[in-house]
């Protein structure tokens, strides 16, 4: 599979994933999906704690809240006071351990984010200067923002950190504030404000049902996951259709790897685990592992990309009650066919499958990593250009050839011309105003993933 040959000025308009594929190049219709705005980080929330990656946790998983002490609801930190925040619909300060870890001009002062100071005149009325940071003067408890209480010693208010769960002694309980853990494989309910997404904790992994609350909210509705398979640790990678009053989930199971299918006839809350597996590695390519599923319904059939072995390729099912039957032995989509010796070199790993139905086409949107950047010259020292996950398209109208996005990536985040941030694992819906993708993005190393991000396509649906 040849890639088109494009001017050598177009290299550097598709840095930032901003490059539209030719109209004439069916079926590319400008819906937004190869031209994208700045990214913003989804908050996800699991009770009243949100759930931070690993990579950027910084210790400070709870406070000491006063008994009876009351919060306000909030959208946004405009809604907030003072150094409170909007953290999962309440405002509350931001708890902090070490210095480091506050945003914009903030300072971590006393275990929360506050205003630098030197001297009481640099803070509000109303606050004092304590160890560099401002801190309301009280009287009671009353007087504090929300997760701060009155020190009786110095009148001024303070944060008690607490481990999960942890104790604070008498007049104030533990509330969660992060919940450490690695999110993968977002997937959305058609246009409906219901998404899941796979919860890596200690190892684990398990499959979690989120409302949107707000395009960059998503709550987990219940602390157990939504589908329990016996004896097994690994299962996420969600891919959800609706028929009717039927959700079907399909899922990666581990032990053995395999996906399976549950069917939920109440909105998605509890689920029907299928005795038998959708599908199991045989295929050579496939080194004994599937995963990834992504279900679509395309011209009167269900199909199934799913990825095989550790980003080994795409291939692709056909489902028929409930059990899957490979259209070909050998992937549709490999680490070669995706390579390109301008725009995307050394491509080393291709999966993550997400399908879309747009008209009479199919959209594959997958992950790979492979090199998109430049080699640099520094003091005379050369410096290779970084390999990265970034995100592709490929289409196909026959589901027997695919032609892929002629500009390498279809969205990636440049850091400078020869390294770029990580991004993989998408999926995408198109809207009125064009097409919205939900990512899991990860540091420029690829090595450690930092959360889930929106972003939105400019222009209108075709």
């Amino acid at each position: 599979m040849n890639r088109a040959a494009l001017c050598f000025f177009a290299v550097f308009a598709s840095a930032c994933g901003l490059v539209h594929g030719d109209e004439a190049l069916a079926p590319f219709p400008s819906d937004g999906i190869g031209a994208f705005e700045e990214a913003s980080p989804i908050e996800v929330c699991l009770g009243t704690a949100r759930v931070i990656a690993p990579a950027v946790a910084t210790g400070a998983t709870a406070l000491c809240v006063p008994t009876g002490q009351k919060s306000r609801l909030c959208a946004a930190n405009a809604d907030c006071t003072g150094i409170e925040r909007c953290i999962c619909g309440r405002c509350i300060v931001e708890p902090c351990q070490g210095g480091t870890t506050c945003s914009g001009d903030e300072v971590c002062r006393g275990k929360r984010c506050t205003r630098g100071c030197g001297i009481d005149a640099d803070c509000n009325a109303g606050e004092r200067c304590i160890s560099g940071g401002c801190a309301r003067s009280c009287k009671t408890n009353t007087d504090c923002h929300y997760g701060e209480r009155c020190d009786a010693l110095d009148d001024v208010c303070v944060v008690s950190l607490c481990g999960s769960g942890g104790s604070c002694g008498s007049g104030s309980v533990c509330e969660p504030m992060a919940d450490i853990g690695e999110l993968h494989e977002p997937n959305l309910l058609g246009d409906e404000s219901i998404g899941f997404v796979e919860l890596k904790r200690n190892g684990d992994r398990a499959i979690y049902r989120a409302s949107l609350e707000a395009p960059q909210v998503w709550r987990i509705e219940s602390m157990h996951p939504v589908i329990d398979v016996p004896g097994e640790t690994l299962v996420g990678a969600p891919s959800v259709i609706r028929r009717d009053n039927v959700i079907e989930l399909y899922a990666a199971a581990g032990n053995p790897s395999r996906i399976v299918r549950a069917r939920s006839n109440d909105d998605g809350v509890t689920y029907v685990l299928d005795t038998d597996p959708v599908l199991v590695a045989i295929e050579p390519w496939e080194n004994g592992s599937v995963g990834s599923p992504s279900v679509f319904d395309f011209q009167g059939a269900t199909y199934m990309f799913y990825e095989g072995g550790a980003r080994a390729g795409i291939g692709l099912a056909k489902i028929t009650e409930g059990r899957a039957e490979r259209i070909a032995k050998n992937p549709i989509l490999s680490p070669q066919s995706v390579q390109d010796p301008i725009f995307w070199r050394q491509v080393t790993h291709v999966g993550a499958p997400h399908a879309m139905v747009v008209d009479d086409s199919v959209r594959l949107i997958f992950t790979a990593r492979g090199v998109e950047g430049f080699s640099a010259t520094t003091s005379g020292e050369s410096l290779s250009a970084e390999p990265n996950d970034s995100i592709g398209l490929a289409t196909s109208t026959d589901l027997k050839t695919f032609t892929l996005f002629p500009a390498g990536p279809v969205y990636a985040r440049l850091v400078n011309l020869r390294a770029y941030l990580g991004e993989g694992e998408a999926t995408v819906r198109l809207l009125p105003s064009g097409a919205e993708m939900v990512f899991v993005s990860s540091d420029a190393s690829g090595e450690a993933s930092t959360g889930l991000m929106r972003v939105l396509g400019r222009g209108g649906v075709n």
